[in-house]
């Protein structure tokens, strides 16, 4: 397959990202010379609903904000109310907040490489496969 030499892809909007995203790639010479991908997750405001309530309901509250990873949201609101008490965890109960943190991470990332990165449109097949057939439809003729 024979491309121009010269040419800029700009995508301004992306789907399936965490925020907003948009992706720049610059070709000259038949050679990617530039590829910028930026996420912008903008701010969310959930502080507002948290006025006014007991400072023992932020992690319970701020939990639901992301159904894939609500660990790191009530964890968060955790270390706050922990910080503005002049709190600090033993050893033992941090390990296992950073276990608990990680284990949440390594979910999330399963989650989101199986489920989320799907196309939208009927294709039923196993992810494992979709990604192969996609991998090998875009390989490059032999040369």
């Amino acid at each position: 397959m024979k491309h121009r030499g010269d040419r800029t892809l700009v995508t301004t909007g992306l789907a399936r990202v965490e925020g907003e995203g948009s992706m720049y790639v610059r070709v000259a010479g038949g050679l990617v010379e530039e590829v910028r991908l930026d996420i912008y997750e903008p701010p969310r405001f959930f502080e507002a609903f948290l006025r006014g309530r007991s400072y023992t309901e932020p992690p319970d509250l701020t939990a639901r904000i992301c159904g894939i990873c609500p660990i790191a949201y009530q964890t968060s609101a955790c270390q706050a109310i922990e910080s503005a008490c002049g709190a600090t965890l033993p050893g033992g109960l941090a390990g296992l907040r950073r276990l608990l943190n990680c284990g949440e991470w390594i979910s999330s990332h399963a989650c989101t490489s199986t489920c989320c990165t799907r196309p939208t449109s009927s294709d039923t097949r196993a992810p494992s496969r979709w990604h192969a057939t996609t991998a090998r439809r875009r390989r490059p003729a032999a040369a």
